[in-house]
């Protein structure tokens, strides 16, 4: 992991916070939607079943690289450094309600996790 510089100005941690949770807010937009959207998007496409997770779970790895850059901003002792990482703690769980969204949407049907050796 690549270091970055810790920003000590009091209007710039204001400014970069304020971007970081606009950015998580949409996460949070975005990730409801997939989760309330499963199972019609299951029943319009079999393999949404098993494509959207995997997707959802690529993004979760590139976002969670990046709030960690973006959390190494602020100086551990600023009451920033612990919202940044409160919001990052709610972001994983919006992505794992997401994943789990479209296991659920299955689970209550004759085909329990769709027939995979269908696919």
């Amino acid at each position: 992991m690549i270091r970055s510089s810790v920003v000590t100005d009091q209007a710039d941690q204001q400014l970069i916070y304020e971007a970081y949770s606009n950015f998580v807010q949409g996460l949070f937009e975005l990730m409801d939607s997939v989760t309330e959207s499963a199972p019609v998007l299951i029943v319009l496409d079999k393999q949404a079943e098993f494509r959207i997770p995997a997707a959802v779970r690529e993004v979760a790895c590139v976002v969670d690289a990046l709030l960690y850059q973006l959390m190494a901003i602020f100086p551990t002792n600023a009451s920033y450094s612990s919202q940044t990482a409160n919001q990052k703690a709610q972001v994983d769980t919006h992505f794992r309600q997401a994943v789990h969204a479209f296991h659920l949407a299955t689970a209550n049907t004759g085909s329990p996790y769709s027939n995979t050796t269908a696919l």
